[in-house]
């Protein structure tokens, strides 16, 4: 009899971000897609920018105002909470049987967890990601692989919604031997 492999999709591997949703493939869910040990080590890697990336993106979305600190004021938040956006993955790591069967190519640091497509809701939204996730190496003083923005041609670029992602933000970050890569790739 097979041994039929569970994967724990609820197991945290930060604060917002589990693996589940690193590792869930909608096109082709008949395809085992278990990452291993060192694969979900990588996961964590690039978790920690992506946590860093949503805390950003969220104070520039919702930036505090200006306490006036010529007149010895200090901010306080406000008693209503404004609604956090969360970072949408469309793909995380991909199993060689997955990465094969969506036509992913075959160095693809998504193989070893170490990459992520991030879903954008516009061109705008993609950018701000993009100088975010820049800021963040410069703050750090660390590299990463791979930042690339990718296109299907059928959307044009422009255009303001990604309803089956036309557009979206590649990134990549490894153990060691960061390439720092950055391009745009019109598919």
């Amino acid at each position: 009899m097979e041994q039929i492999i569970q994967l724990n999709s609820q197991a945290r591997l930060s604060e917002h971000f589990t693996l589940g949703e690193m590792t869930k493939s909608s096109s082709h869910p008949d395809i085992y897609n278990i990452p291993s040990h060192e694969a979900i080590a990588n996961l964590k890697r690039v978790c920690t920018w992506l946590e860093e990336l949503r805390k950003r993106y969220n104070a520039f979305i919702h930036p505090a105002p200006n306490p006036a600190p010529h007149m010895g004021g200090e901010y306080t938040m406000p008693s209503t909470k404004a609604r956090l956006q969360p970072i949408i993955i469309n793909s995380g790591y991909r199993s060689p049987q997955l990465n094969r069967a969506i036509g992913g190519v075959a160095t693809s640091n998504h193989l070893t967890g170490c990459a992520v497509d991030i879903r954008v809701s516009g061109l705008e939204q993609l950018i701000v990601y993009a100088s975010i996730l820049l800021d963040i190496s410069r703050d750090w003083q660390q590299d990463f692989d791979e930042l690339l923005i990718e296109r299907r041609s059928a959307s044009p670029l422009g255009s303001s919604k990604n309803k089956h992602g036309a557009i979206w933000l590649h990134f990549a970050v490894r153990a060691k031997d960061n390439r720092r890569k950055v391009l745009f790739i019109n598919a």
